[in-house]
């Protein structure tokens, strides 16, 4: 009897050797590719956009307090960041930044100007960064206009969330023409008569719209609002109070269709991730999951999406470090897994804004050593996992 008719009597045939190959996702990998200090006297409340495909704008407070508007180039790779013109455009204050685009080359500012009153201001701004000119200008609170969050509504309007008077929470809309010549306010909400701080507003479908805040007690809040595109009305929907304890330093981003996530400082200052389901309407928003991703601290959050189920969060760490980690979490927002952890600064990191630069390139501007102004670029990508080669036998 021969060893392959012996191997038949046991039930199994062990025939030709095939190759089976097993794919392993890989991980997200995060690296910092190049770094530079571009204020070496002061940047805060910086907010980072993206004017073309090698071209950034900044807006922060600088020296004084003053209000700058800075262009960048930046190439694709993230080997070389390049500061191209700066317009110091308010010579008293300019903090709080939220800086939107609202067409090729116009871009519109909400900020805390002189005496804290909040303004939005237009400026065109030239695809290769070597022109910045600023349009227009709206007081639209004389009293207070701190922790600004600026979103386009329709190809016009525009929705602000911002900390106003006796620092109560508003939502205000604006129209902003095209060139940006003309700013009008249309259209106000306060729609918490307590406190409003730490504001993070994005766009839920066509008309709805969904809020991280920080209301009375600094616990976390979650809204959503109903603007139609002419700006015409506000309404407040739903209201959840996600964490009684504390709820600062949010930043809020879209998973899927009604999935959103959320990083924020926690009780104790550690930092968390939360996802959340919001219907299309805003009647209803039910936390999903939560993770506890640094017990240390985890303040300054702004939290981008990388791919359909990555996510990359800048932060201030434990020591007031910079820190960058990935996450993926699932579109139903059920599993929220840490992957990477970068420690990119080990003297200070505040005020952070990241932004997609290409692909797997990413700009970060925050403030650093003596909150000095820097921009860094990083890798993010699925790096490590090559396709693994295991030996298997062909059973009959």
């Amino acid at each position: 009897m021969t060893s392959r008719e012996t191997n038949r009597l046991s039930g199994v045939t062990f025939g030709l050797v095939l190759p089976v190959i097993l794919l392993f996702a890989p991980p997200a990998h995060a690296q910092q590719v190049q770094s530079l200090e571009h204020d070496p006297l002061d940047a805060r409340h910086s907010s980072l956009v993206q004017v073309d495909a090698d071209t950034l704008a900044l807006a922060y407070g600088g020296d004084g307090g003053d209000g700058y508007i800075k262009t960048f180039t930046v190439s694709a790779d993230g080997s070389s960041i390049t500061q191209v013109q700066v317009l110091e455009h308010d010579t008293l204050l300019g903090s709080y930044s939220s800086l939107v685009q609202v067409d090729a080359d116009t871009f519109a500012l909400a900020y805390a100007g002189d005496g804290g009153g909040g303004r939005i201001k237009t400026f065109t701004v030239s695809a290769d960064g070597s022109s910045i000119t600023q349009i227009q200008l709206l007081e639209h609170d004389a009293f207070s206009g701190a922790y600004n969050s600026l979103v386009q509504v329709d190809a016009d309007t525009y929705a602000l969330a911002y900390r106003g008077l006796a620092n109560d929470g508003y939502i205000k809309t604006f129209t902003i023409s095209a060139d940006g010549s003309s700013i009008t306010q249309v259209q106000s909400l306060e729609h918490d008569g307590f406190l409003g701080v730490y504001n993070s507003l994005v766009q839920v479908d066509a008309d709805t719209y969904a809020l991280a805040y920080t209301g009375d007690g600094n616990d976390g809040y979650i809204k959503t609002f109903t603007i139609p595109a002419d700006g015409s009305s506000i309404t407040q929907v739903q209201s959840l109070e996600h964490d009684p304890g504390v709820g600062i330093y949010n930043s809020l981003v879209q998973v899927d269709a009604n999935t959103y996530a959320l990083a924020y400082g926690g009780v104790d200052n550690a930092g968390y991730i939360k996802t959340f389901t919001i219907s299309a309407d805003g009647s209803s928003i039910t936390q999903v999951e939560s993770l506890e991703h640094d017990p240390s601290l985890g303040l300054d959050n702004s939290f981008v999406r990388v791919d359909a189920d990555t996510y990359a969060l800048a932060y201030r760490g434990l020591g007031d470090d910079g820190y960058l980690r990935t996450f993926t979490i699932s579109a139903d927002g059920l599993s929220i897994t840490q992957v990477e952890s970068l420690e990119h600064d080990t003297i200070l990191a505040v005020e952070h804004s990241l932004v997609q630069v290409d692909a797997d390139t990413y700009a970060l501007a925050y403030g650093g050593e003596d909150t000095d102004g820097y921009i860094k670029t990083f890798t993010i990508s699925g790096v490590g996992g090559l396709p693994v080669e295991l030996m298997g036998f062909a059973v009959e």
